[in-house]
């Protein structure tokens, strides 16, 4: 008897053993499932370059869509070695211009890195080679780092750090600026920048500085919003309401009889009906009262991918000289 209830254990221990492998290879199936709900991009880059003022112009142009030929959604980088030089936001259909026009002389190779959403996985594009021309005046360049921010909810900042290189001999005084994209050049709703120090002075080389580098920290700041508070008092309270009125008026009515026998109290009847007709000029503007103080609420920087251009720029009262490096920027 022993021995059978010892084979159905054991029996029920090999199935129960053999359940848990199949719920097992079920569940790590699923696990990899998950990990690959992401799509598969792909990544593409191309580039235009132009000579302005004696210095190349290279627009880049990329593009991100998913293994179902779908546009993507986030941010892209331009990378070159390792370092990133700058950011943009993809567009609804997926691509991103990033203009570079401070470029060192030599070649460059450039490579788009795309992060990924939350559909998305990351890719990186082929690299391009850029040979920017090489120039004899004074000029500099400008860098930011990271050339990417995120921000992990409406209401948190974030820093970067802008650098200006000399080269050819520049010295003088460079202002720091931010700006939005598009025609008004306004940054995205909510957002505020600053810079510490917000101008730089560019000097010779020394030993201590020998690339002449001076640079500065630029803050990026997000509004979580604002909620108005209702000024309007609630019905019943002083304020001009229907209830002030139900108590005035009949008090100025009886006033009124009482001032025909004593001529005494006609300064106080006076007194009443002035204020009884500012009352209700209270009453008549209450509509406008309202909404001038409980319109509508702004509700904070929305989340989504921006572009930010970072500016430098110096002028010796008879020209000016400008080098803008985009950022993206990225609100969780």
């Amino acid at each position: 008897m022993s021995r059978t209830i010892g084979k159905h254990r054991f029996a029920q221990q090999a199935l129960a053993m053999a359940l848990s492998a199949s719920f097992g290879i079920g569940l790590s199936g699923v696990a990899r499932a998950a990990e690959g709900s992401t799509q598969a991009t792909q990544t593409r880059l191309t580039v235009e370059t132009r000579e302005v003022s004696g210095r190349t112009v290279a627009t880049f142009t990329a593009t991100a869509t998913g293994e179902d030929g779908h546009a993507a959604t986030g941010e892209v980088t331009l990378v070159e070695h390792g370092k990133a030089l700058a950011g943009a936001a993809l567009s609804a259909d997926g691509t991103a211009q990033i203009k570079l026009d401070g470029l060192p002389a030599g070649d460059h190779l450039i490579k788009a890195v795309y992060g990924g959403d939350s559909a998305h996985g990351g890719s990186k594009s082929e690299g391009l080679t850029v040979h920017p021309m090489v120039t004899g005046s004074p000029d500099f360049t400008l860098t930011i780092n990271p050339a990417s921010l995120t921000v992990a909810a409406p209401g948190d900042a974030a820093s970067l750090v802008a650098t200006v290189t000399p080269a050819n001999g520049f010295t003088g005084f460079i202002s720091l600026s931010c700006s939005g994209t598009g025609a008004t050049t306004t940054l995205p709703v909510g957002v505020t920048c600053s810079f510490a120090p917000a101008n730089l002075e560019v000097a010779a080389a020394t030993t201590a500085n020998p690339t002449g580098a001076v640079s500065a920290t630029m803050g990026l700041q997000t509004s979580t919003g604002q909620q108005t508070t209702e000024l309007r008092k609630g019905p019943g309270q002083v304020g001009g309401h229907p209830l002030v009125l139900a108590i005035l008026l009949p008090g100025m009515v009886g006033l009124g009889f009482l001032a025909r026998k004593r001529k005494v109290l006609g300064p106080l009847v006076l007194l009443l009906m002035v204020g009884a007709v500012g009352v209700m000029g209270t009453t008549s503007c209450a509509a406008r009262y309202y909404y001038l103080h409980h319109g509508p609420t702004f509700g904070g920087t929305a989340t989504g991918s921006y572009t930010i251009n970072v500016t430098a720029q110096t002028s010796n009262g008879v020209t000016a000289n400008a080098h803008t490096v985009p950022l993206a920027l990225t609100v969780k």
